[in-house]
């Protein structure tokens, strides 16, 4: 027989003297099993798989996901906010693990990292607070707002010998008080455990509270109350036969009847389930509109690098973790572009590297270049905006080349006199305001005049360009320092003449 921690938590929040009827019916169904740095999980899945059956059945329209990371649970939420217009009923079902830290409780994505004593801030950061979730439901203008949170096994924290994560207890979530028009059901009282299953012969592929309170949802006409004081019943019953403790807790503060689905509603056909997947099969990265992006915690960004050659622009990107898929699109009407794998494995991902460059024609305007990408579980990243301005990128793109290559602004060439050769910084003087220089002296006070930058061909070397001065035989030394097109100045860089 096996147990999870305490409590299934129904929240219901509601607008007195609108009945669920009154306006369209909505539903968010997450299940996560597959947790990565925690305890996995067997029944959230086939609980959450049950419910959406279940609400779509019942007239809802329903989105279904599972093993939801924070990117995909955060994009999912974003989806149900941009569905509801005003005045509907919404359920937000969560299967998974939850946690309580000083009181609140937070709903823990597949990839929440392990923690220790004293690391509570990273689960904080990585899941989702419950009563944050009914409050993003609310303020989209939802007349009834109904959570289910399947999310109170055992602490996935635990420690053996030690206090655990926050010094909470092995079992359950704390206590959500409600306030008025707020109705909440817990699968077991203070300390017990909600059953998975009755034993060894119970191949039921739902957990004991979950099969229950689906049976009594299915009939229609229970108010809440009625609907909780069925289930605590049924419960407890159940839990008997195998000498197990659950007795279903409930608290109402609601002013009058609340009924998910009344007597003679209208259920046969009128729901959609839409099931979201992030699958790393997919050939193409679907796209997130604008209005979506900015509703999402913008996640820590690429490093993007523009280098320019005669032919165009090449665009590197450096990702902020691994990835299994990359894409971009040129401008906000561009078309997405998946510019395919590396034939090189990745160590981290087990799968082969994604291409993370890409090229731009030499006469590119002005643009903003969106990317995004997919990490190993799959899940895409938020796409982020890079602006691309190819004055810009080409005087930061040869600074750069000029600074990392410092070696190569002067030559030294002895025939029948000493000359000195400027070819490098001609080659690359659109980020060149200035060159100075000095002979045989570390201040540099001459100057070297380069021709114009030609952003068309920004590299060539015009033919009446003077790339070279005779200097004295007997100088030992040159100092340069360049005055770059930004304002910055470079190092005084020294170079020996060979003797």
């Amino acid at each position: 027989m096996l147990a999870r921690g305490c409590l299934l938590a129904a929240a219901v929040v509601m607008l007195a003297g609108i009945p669920a009827s009154a306006a369209g019916r909505l539903a968010l169904v997450i299940g996560n099993d597959a947790y990565e740095n925690v305890p996995v999980l067997h029944k959230a899945r086939n609980d959450a798989r049950s419910m959406a059956q279940t609400l779509t059945g019942l007239g809802y329209e329903v989105i279904a996901a599972e093993d939801m990371g924070r990117r995909a649970m955060s994009r999912a939420l974003v989806e149900l906010e941009g569905r509801i217009a005003g005045g509907e009923t919404v359920l937000f079902f969560f299967a998974g693990h939850g946690f309580a830290i000083d009181g609140t409780n937070y709903l823990l994505p597949v990839d929440v990292p392990d923690a220790g004593p004293g690391e509570e801030g990273l689960v904080r950061d990585a899941a989702f607070s419950a009563a944050g979730v009914a409050e993003r439901i609310r303020g989209r203008g939802a007349a009834t707002t109904v959570l289910i949170l399947d999310a109170c096994r055992d602490n996935p924290f635990a420690r053996e010998g030690t206090r655990g994560l926050g010094g909470a207890a092995t079992r359950g979530l704390a206590r959500m008080d409600p306030t008025e028009g707020m109705f909440v059901l817990y699968s077991a009282g203070a300390g017990q455990a909600a059953l998975d299953r009755l034993g060894d012969a119970d191949a039921h592929p739902n957990s004991v509270f979950t099969r229950v309170l689906l049976s009594e949802i299915a009939e229609p006409g229970h108010s809440m109350v009625e609907l909780a004081k069925l289930t605590q019943a049924r419960v407890r019953d159940l839990a008997a036969r195998v000498g197990h403790q659950q007795t279903p807790a409930y608290y109402d503060q609601i002013i009058g009847d609340l009924f998910l689905v009344p007597e003679g509603a209208e259920v046969a056909g009128a729901g959609a389930l839409q099931e979201v997947r992030e699958g790393a099969g997919e050939s193409v990265l679907p796209d997130l509109p604008g209005e979506r992006l900015a509703a999402l915690e913008i996640e820590p960004g690429p490093v993007a690098n523009f280098s320019r050659s005669n032919s165009g622009w090449t665009v590197s990107l450096s990702l902020p973790e691994p990835a299994i898929q990359f894409g971009y699109r040129i401008g906000e009407d561009g078309e997405w572009v998946d510019p395919g794998l590396l034939d090189t494995l990745d160590q981290r991902t087990g799968q082969k590297m994604p291409k993370t460059h890409f090229s731009l024609p030499p006469d590119q305007g002005r643009t903003t270049v969106y990317v995004t990408w997919r990490d190993p579980r799959g899940e895409q990243a938020d796409i982020h905006p890079i602006a691309f301005d190819p004055v810009s990128a080409l005087i930061a793109g040869q600074k750069q080349i000029l600074d990392e290559f410092w070696t190569s602004w002067i030559a030294f060439n002895r025939s029948d006199s000493l000359l000195v050769y400027f070819t490098h910084l001609v080659s690359y003087r659109c980020a060149i305001k200035e060159v100075r220089y000095a002979i045989n002296h570390d201040q540099p006070r001459d100057i070297y005049v380069i021709p114009p930058c030609d952003p068309d061909d920004p590299h060539a070397v015009p033919p009446e360009a003077s790339i070279y001065r005779t200097i004295p035989p007997k100088t030992r030394m040159m100092s340069v320092q360049l005055t770059y097109a930004d304002g910055t100045r470079s190092q005084v860089r020294t170079f020996n003449v060979p003797q």
